[in-house]
């Protein structure tokens, strides 16, 4: 990495650091049935992901309930598709500053709206999704596992969920006495590694928790 770009994810977490200083915010859990009011933000620079989060929208859209969406697009152009998206917002590389803080008046807004819950889908660390999850003053934050995230209340950690899903397929192959090889398990973990199958299994995995927090 070049020094500059030390220098700007140094300026990035500092700026981060500053403004959270004056944020007092008490952590509430929500469960998925009782949040009336959803924030969802994503990485949006892969078309299929939207394919997916218009899935889960449609899934958590109720009549007494307001969902609002904001993805991220890692480019400076955005997809013709994407500036007709109803009900979906996008911001991309064009809306950051130099140190990659976004400066978009659509940011502003969702970093302003009081979710009861909020729900980060990025599978990166991307510095501009992070600055408004930690900024958010939503009442429960969720979202990936990462060591470097200390801004969610709830967290998935998905190569633990996977081990543990491997420990359960292997149970139910001994149980069925339906043997199957090391490498043919192997293949299937693998292929969670691809980016929309590893987004659909933290959504699935999200829903579950959020469903069953008291």
């Amino acid at each position: 990495m070049k020094w500059t770009d030390n220098f700007k994810a140094y300026m990035g977490r500092h700026e981060l650091r500053t403004h959270l200083k004056d944020r007092k915010r008490t952590p509430v859990v929500c469960n998925i049935e009782h949040a009336r009011h959803i924030g969802i933000i994503y990485n949006a620079t892969e078309g299929v992901s939207f394919e997916i989060i218009r899935n889960l929208v449609k899934d958590l859209s109720g009549p007494s309930r307001k969902i609002t969406v904001l993805g991220y697009v890692d480019s400076k152009k955005l997809i013709d598709n994407y500036l007709y998206r109803k009900g979906f917002d996008f911001f991309s590389k064009n809306d950051l500053n130099w140190y990659s803080r976004p400066v978009s008046p659509l940011v502003d807004q969702f970093i302003k709206e009081p979710f009861d819950l909020l729900i980060n889908l990025s599978l990166e660390n991307h510095y501009p999704i992070q600055y408004i999850t930690a900024l958010s003053p939503a009442t429960f934050k969720a979202g990936k596992y990462s060591p470097d995230d200390i801004y969610l209340d709830l967290m998935i950690d998905i190569e633990k969920e996977k081990q543990a899903m491997k420990d359960l397929q292997q149970e139910i192959g001994k149980e069925s006495n339906r043997k199957r090889s090391k490498d043919e398990i192997e293949a299937d973990i693998q292929k969670k590694t691809e980016s929309e199958i590893q987004l659909n299994f933290l959504i699935s995995q999200l829903m579950h928790y959020l469903s069953i927090l008291k």
